[in-house]
């Protein structure tokens, strides 16, 4: 296996495995919008975290809109959009995950926080090397290696 197709097979990997990843959160916004949005519980994951208090209809849309997001996103289109929101979203998140990230590196809290740092990194990898992320990717053109 030469070097270049070891690069794209990687990078289709990272696509993949960044889609599973988001996609899980993504559907947990459609199926449990209450522990997202306002509910009797509180004020939810993005009331908590993000500082905003959205309704359960706004969070299911919000879901319906990332999974059709990270569709795109895992076939490859648009890259510069797509892997530029995925690395966005990976950033947001990562923002607003350091109160609890500080603490779980420092020895104490939370260490799932902790996992929002390989997927950024994972993130702005694909975003910088996304023109040659050609493996099963919808609109793209072999890069040539010379």
């Amino acid at each position: 296996m030469t070097s270049t197709t070891s690069v794209t097979y990687g990078l289709f990997a990272t696509r993949v495995t960044l889609f599973i990843f988001m996609a899980m959160w993504a559907l947990l916004k459609i199926t449990t919008p209450g522990s997202y949005g306002v509910s009797e519980n509180g004020a939810g994951i993005f009331g908590n975290f993000y500082g905003v208090s959205l309704g359960q209809t706004v969070v299911i849309m919000t879901g319906v809109a990332q999974v059709a997001f990270l569709l795109a996103f895992v076939a490859g289109f648009a890259k510069f959009v797509t892997t530029g929101g995925v690395l966005l979203m990976n950033a947001v998140t990562l923002l607003v995950s350091l109160p609890q990230i500080v603490p779980a590196v420092a020895g104490g809290g939370n260490m799932l926080f902790v996992a929002s740092l390989p997927v950024f990194g994972a993130s702005l990898m694909l975003f910088l090397a996304r023109e040659h992320d050609t493996f099963l990717s919808v609109g793209t053109q072999k890069v040539s290696t010379a």
